[in-house]
């Protein structure tokens, strides 16, 4: 590849891989876990379950992240079965904990979130607000990644030499 395309490809990168940003709501302002009505949670949990996989909304979730969900969802599965009489305080605390747990894990991996910082471009002081969601940032980083695996899985290492001269050129 040329030097202007890893160029750009670095650029992209600095300034989508910084961890600053701030997360917004669910697209309907909701959660994505809903405990009030029992009937309705089992579609949740299997949409959910559909969307962590690849291509899916939640498809940065990492593999511990997704057991943790699961493990939140079984929670809350068997707390909902017990409900057919009151649950008790503590029944209740668990269910809003693990409700909680899954909701803070999905709402950090969304890939729709969208996450905006202010940076200043080269040769200015004036910051400009850049909002990308995550799962561009992610995809972006991924293909630089790839891209420098690539590029420099190609070019010699340090000691080797080209052409008679070394890594430095002499």
């Amino acid at each position: 590849m040329s030097f202007a395309r890893l160029s750009v490809l670095l650029a992209v990168a600095v300034f989508l891989l910084p961890a600053s940003g701030h997360a917004a709501k669910n697209d309907d302002g909701t959660r994505f876990i809903d405990t009030a009505h029992q009937e309705r949670f089992a579609d949740q949990a299997a949409a959910i379950r559909q969307q962590m996989k690849t291509g899916g909304r939640f498809e940065y979730v990492s593999a511990a992240e997704r057991q943790d969900v699961e493990r939140q969802l079984a929670l809350i599965e068997n707390l909902l079965a017990k409900r057919g009489g009151q649950l008790s305080d503590n029944d209740q605390l668990d269910l809003l904990a693990a409700q909680e747990t899954a909701n803070a894990i999905l709402t950090q991996r969304d890939g729709r979130r969208l996450i905006c910082e202010y940076s200043a471009p080269t040769g200015s002081n004036r910051k400009v607000k850049q909002c990308v969601t995550l799962a561009d940032r992610m995809r972006a980083q991924k293909e630089t990644r790839n891209y420098l695996r690539e590029t420099l899985g190609k070019s010699p290492s340090a000691g080797e030499q080209i052409d008679g001269l070394d890594a430095r050129g002499r």
